[in-house]
């Protein structure tokens, strides 16, 4: 009698298909790439796409190292030391430098790409934090401050310069370029609001209501104008049309958000959280069309692996796992599934 329900089951219009969809994860496990020895929480990450270097930066007390992954070998191959609480990070292709925003001491520090020392230390402001480049203009963009007031470093690339300041009404994060207007989108720390920055002014000219004040981090679709915004509290994924400034639509969200991106060729949004828990996710949503949106699943990770970087041209996502009890501090490697 068994096997002839399973049978009809199986048999049944449409049931394997719908079987198959809730089983299959929108994310693969490809692999884990161990950094042994590396302490503490792990903030954001950059490539270097063309050698397949991948940079994460560790801000444990006594840790204040960049950690070196070669993705060729799947190993962790240099610690660059002498930080002060990295956290935004980036490395540039056309000048094959490596800038680290560094909280504690307020600095920018650059070091040479091959060997990595020290070229330039720049002094931006306290707690220096998220950092964005824009190819266009070769400029680097350093969230400093507090609640209180912030403002987005611009740092040229090219010259080693600290080359002006945008004051916004809080520190700025989850930095996003839009191209065809000039402007910059950024979360305010303990703002109901995001901020709008005119990149030709200098100059924050606006503001998107979110009525939340845990606002994290930022992804962005520009073909369709729509902002994705990461929650913390309440955990939450909001959806902003940037044309009209309206939300278009909200999603549950990943506890202890610390990155949100975007993936076009897939249509979806990954969101990293994990801050301060047992396990980590990252939540997948599904873009129907514009004002539509699904979340797919919760792909489990580590503890407190809250950060992570979509690398598009890799069609990879590597998200930064902190040290356990159990576990050595990895790089986690997924791959998506159609």
């Amino acid at each position: 009698m068994k096997r002839y329900v399973a049978l009809l089951l199986i048999l049944l219009p449409g049931f394997g298909s719908r079987a198959h969809a809730q089983t299959t994860a929108p994310l693969k496990l490809l692999q884990k790439i161990p950094m042994p020895n590396v302490k503490g929480r792990l903030d954001h990450s950059t490539l270097d796409l063309k050698k397949k270097r991948l940079f994460v930066a560790a801000l444990g007390d006594n840790q204040n190292t960049v950690e070196v992954v070669d993705l060729k070998s799947g190993k962790r191959v240099a610690s660059i030391p002498g930080q002060s609480k990295p956290q935004g990070i980036f490395y540039s292709p056309d000048f094959q430098k490596l800038f680290v925003a560094n909280g504690t001491d307020g600095t920018c520090k650059i070091f040479r790409g091959d060997n990595f020392k020290l070229i330039d230390s720049l002094q931006l402001g306290i707690n220096a934090d998220h950092a964005s480049y824009d190819p266009a203009t070769k400029y680097l963009y350093v969230g400093i401050g507090d609640a209180k007031a912030g403002s987005l470093s611009i740092v040229d690339t090219r010259t080693n310069k600290h080359v002006a300041d945008i004051k916004t009404d809080a520190r700025p994060g989850g930095i996003k370029f839009e191209k065809a207007k000039g402007q910059i989108f950024v979360t305010l720390s303990g703002a109901d609001h995001l901020g709008v920055v005119d990149s030709k002014k200098r100059e924050q000219v606006s503001a998107l209501p979110t009525g939340v004040a845990g606002n994290v981090a930022l992804a962005f679709d520009e073909g369709h104008h729509r902002l994705f915004d990461g929650v913390r509290e309440p955990a939450t994924l909001i959806v902003l049309d940037t044309e009209s400034g309206k939300e278009v639509s909200r999603l549950e969200g990943v506890g202890g958000i610390d990155d949100l991106w975007y993936d076009a060729a897939h249509q979806r949004i990954y969101a990293s959280g994990g801050r301060g828990s047992e396990v980590g996710f990252v939540y997948v949503y599904q873009q129907k069309d514009a004002d539509h949106y699904e979340l797919l699943a919760k792909v489990p990770t580590a503890a407190s692996a809250g950060t992570s970087l979509w690398v598009p041209e890799l069609n990879r996502l590597f998200v930064a796992a902190p040290a356990s009890d159990k576990e050595d501090a990895a790089v986690w490697v997924f791959e998506p599934q159609k």
